[in-house]
């Protein structure tokens, strides 16, 4: 977990002339959508498997230091920290570490087709900061090597790490196969343990979809169930009570799907004296 600063308001800084927001990111659709997908899920409802608030989010400026220039990630998670009540304070509209108490645990660059420096400052940038963990997501194979590097800080500098598992979190990152807002390929997901993607709003929907589905069909079985047992006993109720003749009411009976008015007739064919009193049972 990252370390938590701790100022007395008269060491904080004064932050009138640091340019905290400059506008210049300049990302495709790709990206935009990736990295979305990495800050909304989170805030979508489903089993996170994190327990402590937090704040995820894309394109924001990281501060550690006036002395600094900020830098911004494509995305970043920074666990057990609460949220400002009114983000339109300059002083909390971009991540400054003496404000929010601590770095975030994760900062995330996508790479794309215009050199950013990912393997180069921006790793000596994040150590500095003190950030736990560093990954680079190289989908378009614009840099030498594994698609997805992931490192952790070990004393003042960052070593490889073997997987994409935070346990300080609770999340891992994982490679996805599959469609994200009707876009097909191969996405950055944080998921579970497991290695199971942490399902999006639209994918959590689509489960209940599914579930509620599963459970019509089931009752619908149940349904068609019972109503055999109930003509089963029908048929074996007016043949021994009416022979041949009873049978000449089954196929409208047959034809009933309201269980109870099927319940309603093999209870009454015992005290029935005749086939008319049967058909006004099921015709009243």
């Amino acid at each position: 977990m990252s370390e938590p600063l701790i100022l007395d308001p008269s060491q904080l800084p004064d932050i009138s002339n640091l340019v905290l927001e400059d506008d210049t990111p300049l990302d495709s659709f790709i990206n935009e959508k990736q990295q979305r997908l990495l800050t909304t899920v989170l805030y979508s409802g489903g089993d996170t498997g994190i327990t402590v608030p937090f704040i995820a989010a894309a394109n924001v400026g990281l501060f550690s230091s006036i002395r600094q220039p900020g830098v911004a990630p494509d995305v970043f998670l920074s666990i057990n920290i609460t949220g400002a009540e009114d983000w339109w304070e300059r002083k909390v509209r971009s991540y400054l570490f003496w404000e929010f108490g601590k770095p975030p645990e994760i900062a995330i660059e996508i790479v794309s087709p215009t050199p950013g420096n990912e393997l180069s400052s921006k790793l000596i940038d994040y150590a500095r900061m003190r950030i736990p963990y560093y990954v680079v997501y190289d989908p378009l194979r614009e840099l030498r090597g594994s698609t997805l590097r992931v490192f952790e800080l070990q004393n003042q500098s960052y070593a490889p790490k073997t997987d994409a598992w935070f346990p300080e979190v609770g999340l891992g990152l994982t490679l996805w196969e599959g469609e994200f807002e009707k876009v097909g390929g191969t996405w950055l997901r944080w998921c579970y343990p497991s290695g199971d993607p942490i399902p999006t709003g639209d994918e959590l929907a689509a489960q209940k979809d599914a579930q509620l589905s599963q459970k019509d069909a089931q009752l619908l079985e149940e349904q068609a169930r019972t109503k055999r047992a109930f003509i089963q006993m029908i048929e074996l109720g007016l043949r021994l009570k009416f022979g041949e003749e009873g049978l000449l009411l089954l196929d409208k009976i047959s034809a009933i799907s309201d269980v109870a008015v099927l319940q309603a007739i093999a209870s009454g064919i015992a005290a029935a004296n005749n086939l008319d009193e049967i058909h006004q049972i099921y015709q009243s």
